[in-house]
């Protein structure tokens, strides 16, 4: 067996591993004797693949296939990083096929697509080695090994709590309730014929349709740039995109709140937020219904709007509390994150937002799509990449914002 076919014979040793181990855990046991025996069978099993597919990939091409021995610049993989170069310089996508798939949420948390036929098209944006702002920067001159990139916003949605929706197909349905709670009727003794019942109830649903939304990006490089760079551009590429992706997350998740959620304070100034007005927002009584004790509760605001507020005066300042959890600062002892899509103090803006963010809805299948493609045009491969992706808030009054007047 060649490589890639026992690393599909380990995935499926893997797959009986985890579920023997989960259907234990679900019945909150230790394995019996014969799920002992299944287990050790199983694990000595993934640890001679393991040791088999190591060797395999360690063979030198000459000996496994009979012909020359073909060079890399780069390991087919012991490592995610490593495997994704590979397979931009090689088109051989064996070393991801583990990340591919997401059974338990029902969703394809990776792909990669073959293309299938011929598509002329222009080629600007190429990165090439006779590019000196382009491909040409990565080619080496002795001493470089890595590309210093700017760093930008990460993906806030796990961070806040956003809620996962699992599903399979373009739309999916979420059903929630968003009925104001009501007491329990008093009722007495029954000592007549029947007449004290108790009282109907059943609770108010609705649905939210999560329909996926798809998103592309395309990197273009020569084939001189593929094999002559040595700066580690495809690791840069790679971290770049993956940033990218993280900006197209936190935009539309701040821009579902600013359509669809609650005004929660109307501010008194177009270019300040005054003493007294965030307290407004936090102690809101659409809000208050929201505020549990789960950890999502949190405000998400541009720096600078938070520099600001930590600014305002009373007697003294009234925003110095410390740092809470993971995040940056607090406010009114809620943590606060930083993104670039608040908008920023001005007029009609919506500045800061906050409230429980498990009651925003995240719905990505898949969470990264990938073509490498070196048939589009003559000397270039396009690397591809797509996602899925929409958000949804659940409930309009767990969520808000802060609104400046126009002027």
């Amino acid at each position: 067996m060649n490589a890639r076919e026992l690393r599909a014979k380990l995935e499926e040793v893997s797959k009986k591993m985890r579920e023997l181990n989960e259907g234990a855990e679900k019945e909150n046991r230790d394995f019996n004797p014969e799920e002992h025996t299944q287990w050790s069978v199983l694990k000595a099993e993934a640890t001679s693949l393991q040791e088999r597919i190591k060797r395999a990939e360690e063979m030198p091409a000459a000996l496994s296939s009979g012909g020359s021995p073909t060079v890399l610049k780069i390991k087919t993989g012991d490592s995610e990083e490593r495997a994704w170069a590979h397979y931009f310089r090689t088109g051989d996508g064996g070393g991801l096929q583990s990340l591919a798939a997401d059974e338990e949420r029902g969703q394809r948390a990776f792909e990669l697509k073959i293309p299938t036929g011929l598509e002329q098209r222009a080629t600007t944006y190429t990165l090439a080695v006779a590019d000196s702002t382009g491909g040409g920067a990565a080619v080496p001159t002795g001493f470089v090994n890595r590309i210093a990139a700017r760093r930008n916003e990460l993906r806030l949605a796990e961070r806040l709590g956003v809620q996962m929706i699992p599903g399979v197909g373009l739309t999916v349905n979420h059903a929630y309730d968003n009925a104001a709670a009501a007491a329990f009727d008093t009722v007495s003794e029954q000592v007549d014929a029947f007449s004290n019942t108790y009282t109907a109830a059943r609770p108010t649903l609705a649905t939210k349709a999560f329909t996926l939304v798809k998103y592309t990006r395309k990197v273009q490089l020569t084939e001189e740039t593929l094999n002559d760079e040595d700066a580690n551009l495809m690791g840069f590429i790679a971290d770049w995109i993956g940033r990218e992706i993280a900006l197209t997350h936190n935009s539309l998740m701040l821009t579902e709140v600013a359509s669809n959620g609650t005004s929660l304070k109307s501010f008194s100034s177009a270019t300040a937020i005054s003493a007294g007005e965030l307290e407004n927002m936090c102690f809101n009584d659409t809000l208050s219904w929201y505020l549990d004790d789960g950890g999502s509760a949190a405000w998400v605001t541009r720096p600078s709007t938070f520099g600001k507020i930590k600014a305002i005066t009373g007697n003294a300042r009234m925003y110095e509390e410390l740092g809470a959890g993971s995040a940056r600062g607090a406010l009114l002892e809620y943590p606060v994150y930083y993104s670039s899509y608040a908008t920023a103090i001005a007029a009609s803006a919506k500045s800061i937002y906050f409230g429980n963010w498990f009651y925003m809805g995240m719905r990505e299948s898949p969470a990264l799509s990938f073509i490498r493609d070196p048939y589009t045009t003559d000397g270039i491969v396009y690397l591809k990449y797509a996602i899925r992706v929409v958000y949804g808030i659940l409930i309009a009054g767990a969520i808000g914002y802060g609104l400046h007047p126009t002027g």
